[in-house]
């Protein structure tokens, strides 16, 4: 095993309602699915906020080959008893084009196939216009300057770049977004994409802000001064000027010990979840025919009230 390195970061705090935005002026590359060679390597980090009872998230990553498994552990302090625990699991093979989501708790998964971007991108860019609120709001402009600083460390296997990255929010009066300046400091390495899809750096990024009753949401404009490559963070402090507390990710361990291939599969015991009609799984319950007749009476009642 390999310690942490001395650099250490905060993610950026988003609110509530979440947009993909293309960057302003950048044609939108095709994305190509990749199915990777690895060689055995598990990566583990912690996320932490400088407050006091705040959500502790651990993520763990394996990779092996074309197959990936993600660990998200979220601890909940509690100032009254025992501290709640969290945890989402989800193995990914790129050479069957197959996601998998485990629930440690009910025993069940959900398998489903990777959506083929390369076949269907125009179908895609719709779906996600469709779900996207008409912006009619105060114009609020984000820059963001992501610069490399030419720092290169070896961990483990990996390359760590250091890159510092300014997103500077520039909101006009009646705005819901803020205007301010939050500055990533971090250290990043290259690892294989999470869904086996590639896509061009800055291709989308996510942005969010709290929509005050009675008001439409922003025009958000989203320019790119420094377009340095980052990647997934082992090292990385994050801090705002607006109070926000400031957030760091450290690197626990780094392993190149080999990997048992079981760790990709669906282990022994574990049950199919309970299909949604609109797609997804319900992970907490088993599929059934009791199960699925009460969902599709669930589904029915909600869309008559809905009427």
């Amino acid at each position: 095993m390999r310690g942490a390195l001395p650099w250490t970061s905060l993610p950026l705090a988003l609110a509530a309602g979440l947009l993909p935005l293309r960057v302003r002026g950048q044609a939108t590359p095709a994305a190509q699915l990749v199915v990777p060679a690895v060689s055995d390597v598990g990566i583990k980090t912690r996320r932490t906020i400088d407050r006091p009872n705040s959500t502790v998230a651990t993520e763990i990553l394996f990779l092996k080959g074309p197959w990936q498994r993600r660990e998200q552990i979220l601890q909940f302090p509690s100032l009254t008893g025992p501290s709640a625990e969290h945890t989402s699991l989800r193995i990914t093979r790129c050479d069957e084009r197959r996601t998998i989501d485990l629930d440690l708790a009910s025993r069940t998964f959900g398998s489903s196939a990777i959506d083929d971007l390369v076949a269907h991108p125009r179908r895609l860019r719709r779906v996600a216009r469709d779900r996207s609120p008409d912006a009619t709001g105060a114009n609020v402009t984000i820059h963001i300057d992501a610069v490399d600083t030419g720092e290169r460390r070896q961990v483990g296997p990996f390359l760590a770049r250091h890159v510092i990255t300014t997103r500077t929010t520039a909101a006009e009066p009646g705005a819901n977004a803020r205007a301010g300046t939050s500055v990533e400091d971090g250290c990043y390495i290259d690892v294989p994409p999470g869904d086996c899809v590639s896509r061009a750096q800055g291709d989308a990024i996510l942005v969010g802000s709290v929509v005050r009753p009675g008001t439409p949401p922003d025009r958000v404009r989203v320019e790119h001064r420094g377009t340095a490559r980052r990647g997934l963070p082992i090292e990385e402090t994050s801090h705002s000027d607006d109070g926000s507390p400031e957030s760091r990710v450290a690197l626990i361990e780094i392993s190149e010990a080999p990997l048992d291939a079981a760790l990709f599969t669906v282990p022994a015991g574990y049950r199919a979840a309970l299909p949604r009609l609109h797609g997804g799984f319900d992970l907490t319950k088993p599929d059934t025919l009791v199960n699925r007749l009460a969902s599709y009476w669930e589904e029915a009642a909600a869309w008559i009230r809905s009427l």
